[in-house]
């Protein structure tokens, strides 16, 4: 996947995760395996298809060798294989790697269809982010050692819904009805395209999903990515920020998640369509009015706190 300078940060947050080892010393990448139709779309050295890992990694002496580090597979498999070298293998290791690569393209024929792609992460073979969850989460404790830190400046009705909510303890559809209790259809009311749950709601509603950009963009933090509701109770650990810009930004997130609700109980009770750019502007707007009052910062301006500068 190329990346440049010049690309979006979101665009190089999904090449640095794709890119980061995450079960030992595998990269997320190589839990991906091409499944050849014309081979017109799979990278013959660069990819993982023959094999679990890149055939740049099993046969990094031909790889030196090869001319084209780019080809894809109907480029070398397709009718008698040419093969563009800087010269003819000529060591023993040389001349080794090709005759086990020689074998290991023996069976392999080109079909009428287009190219596609496995997940490995599941004995399925198809990607999901629960997959891909429970593989980054592999070696970690995830215990119920858990304890929420409680945010001091927002008032305890929002610390309290933030502690209900990561324990999954809120009235949404879908608790609703595990209750016996009978709601109409169980889409989430801000999106309509999936069953809300605790984790769409303030994770994978496009609603949520733009909001945490618009959050990060604010703060100047990267791009926040989350699978469960704790991780975003836990955004101001990243990393990178002083006492103060964890503070504030323990409860922006806890003002968010707030925020959010209101906007899901509006349109659930008053019919009313939740616009992101309303849910920022009262994030931003009660976030100042608290953080300014109840926190021990109250000398903040608002130009300073809408800049997030004063940090």
């Amino acid at each position: 996947m190329p990346v440049c300078k010049t690309a979006s940060g979101v665009w190089r947050n999904i090449v640095s995760v794709l890119n980061r080892p995450v079960f030992g010393n595998v990269p997320l990448r190589n839990f991906f395996k091409g499944r050849v139709g014309n081979g017109g779309d799979i990278l013959f050295w660069l990819d993982p298809w023959l094999k679990d890992r890149p055939l740049k990694e099993c046969f990094p002496n031909l790889f030196r060798l090869e001319v084209v580090k780019n080809c894809v597979v109907r480029d070398r498999v397709e009718g008698v294989r040419v093969w563009l070298w800087r010269h003819e293998p000529d060591s023993d290791v040389e001349v080794n790697e090709f005759a086990v690569l020689q074998a290991a393209l023996q069976p392999v024929s080109l079909v009428d269809r287009s190219d596609g792609w496995e997940w490995l992460g599941d004995s399925k073979g198809v990607f999901s982010v629960r997959s891909a969850k429970m593989l980054l989460s592999k070696g970690r404790d995830f215990s119920n050692r858990f304890v929420m830190s409680w945010c001091k400046w927002v008032p305890l009705k929002c610390n309290v819904f933030a502690w209900r909510s990561e324990l999954n303890r809120i009235p949404t559809k879908d608790a609703l009805r595990k209750r016996g209790i009978v709601t109409g259809d169980d889409l989430c009311p801000l999106c309509r395209s999936e069953e809300e749950t605790v984790e769409h709601l303030f994770t994978s509603c496009l609603v949520a999903s733009i909001l945490w950009q618009k959050i990060s963009m604010w703060c100047r933090i990267q791009n926040i990515f989350a699978f469960s509701f704790r991780d975003l109770l836990e955004v101001q650990n990243a990393g990178g920020m002083g006492a103060v810009g964890k503070s504030a930004l323990e409860g922006i997130m806890v003002i968010s998640c707030w925020s959010l609700w209101k906007a899901r109980n509006n349109a659930v009770f008053s019919d009313s369509t939740a616009k992101v750019d309303d849910i920022f502007s009262e994030v931003k707007s009660q976030g100042y009015l608290w953080f300014k009052h109840r926190s021990k910062f109250q000398s903040v301006q608002w130009s300073d706190w809408c800049k997030f500068v004063f940090l």
